[in-house]
């Protein structure tokens, strides 16, 4: 392996750690502020810094044309817009733990869009993974009994399910994006379309009055870490290595995710999440490894 693309598998394994860690901040931010107001707080703080980086590094990256801007407008709507509404708006339904299980099936997704669209077979033990990923993330929804998986399933699994769908859109079409953009254009252009999107709902939610120091902290973090890097380093790893061996690395998110979430906001781990979390990652597993 190349010095450069194992620079781009450790930036990726970053990723997996920061965006772990957004699920703990979005908790905490979801339970002072609305999902869109949390949403565009946060791609402010990103774009606090993007926008800067992309205006000295390459000023023409401002200057898109229209194919550009519609590919970057399906990126901003399915990664910004519709993901940030149902993740901030399903972690203030269920655990962190729980939503990061869900979200996990990322991959999974990702190949089965790929699959569709390209015509692409599916191999046999690629959909023994895939099913194997769905019974993992049933049974963390039925909360352990399988045989109650309609009548416990709620609104919040509902949204964190909205999550893996747009997130697979987000990855499969940013493939074909990058062939006219830099990952720092796009995942700026992509911010900026999806944020206009969000800002037009703001008004509607109710704004707190007071906040504190901790949920500012948290903010800057998804914007700073859970945006700013970990975009432009997913982007990076999509131009490296693909769509679907990037989004492999999603397996390591709910792991970090549900260490986290049992240390800094006390969670527990019922056996059922501990089953089910290994039987997603291992379903993701294979239908990455074969």
């Amino acid at each position: 392996m190349k010095n450069q693309d194992r620079l781009v598998h450790i930036k990726l394994v970053a990723v997996a750690i920061m965006w772990g860690g957004t699920f703990i901040a979005t908790k905490m931010a979801a339970a002072v502020f609305g999902s869109f107001t949390g949403a565009a707080l946060r791609y402010l703080f990103a774009l606090s810094l993007m926008i800067p980086m992309l205006y000295f590094q390459d000023r023409q990256a401002f200057n898109i044309n229209r194919q550009q801007l519609i590919r970057l407008f399906v990126l901003g709507l399915s990664g910004i817009f519709a993901y940030s509404f149902f993740f901030f708006t399903g972690l203030k339904h269920v655990k962190a733990s729980h939503g990061a299980l869900i979200v996990a099936l990322n991959p999974v997704m990702v190949m089965v869009l790929s699959a569709m669209i390209n015509r692409e077979r599916i191999r046999i033990l690629q959909l023994a993974g895939i099913l194997l990923s769905l019974s993992g993330t049933a049974l963390v929804i039925s909360r352990g009994n399988p045989a109650d998986l309609f009548t416990m399933f709620g609104w919040g699994d509902a949204l964190m399910l909205g999550c893996p769908v747009s997130w697979a859109i987000y990855t499969y079409f940013a493939k074909d994006a990058l062939k006219y953009t830099t990952p720092l254009q796009a995942s700026t252009w992509a911010i900026i379309l999806g944020l206009m999107l969000i800002l037009f709902f703001v008004p509607f939610e109710p704004y707190p009055l007071a906040v504190s120091t901790e949920v500012w902290v948290a903010l800057v973090y998804l914007g700073v870490c859970g945006s700013f890097l970990g975009f432009v380093w997913y982007y990076q790893g999509i131009s490296k290595i693909g769509p679907v061996r990037t989004a492999a690395y999603n397996n390591l998110i709910p792991v970090f995710a549900m260490l986290l979430s049992v240390i800094i906001l006390g969670e527990t781990l019922a056996i059922y999440t501990l089953y089910g979390s290994l039987m997603v990652v291992g379903g993701v597993y294979l239908v990455n490894r074969y």
